[in-house]
């Protein structure tokens, strides 16, 4: 099932945050290697964050969402996509 997850971050989190970042980057990694995110965008302002995932259903992306550094942050909506 591929999912198209759109994540939006406080500005007010962002200096809790910044320390977090290049653990994040590396998880992004690692489920781009697996094939799990397909793609990423980040808004200018970094408020912002779209994810193309893919998995075998919308329980496992929320799970595998869950493991992000940044998930205590995060405000998750979930799209299918065909």
């Amino acid at each position: 099932m591929r999912m198209m997850i759109t994540i939006h971050f406080e500005a007010q989190d962002f200096k809790a945050m910044s320390a977090l970042i290049p653990k994040e980057q590396e998880h992004i990694e690692e489920l781009e290697d697996k094939g799990i995110v397909e793609a990423i965008y980040i808004s200018a302002d970094r408020t912002t964050v779209w994810l193309l995932m893919d998995g075998e259903s919308k329980e496992q992306l929320e799970q595998e969402l869950s493991t992000f550094p940044l998930y205590p942050f995060m405000k998750a909506q979930f799209v299918p996509l065909h």
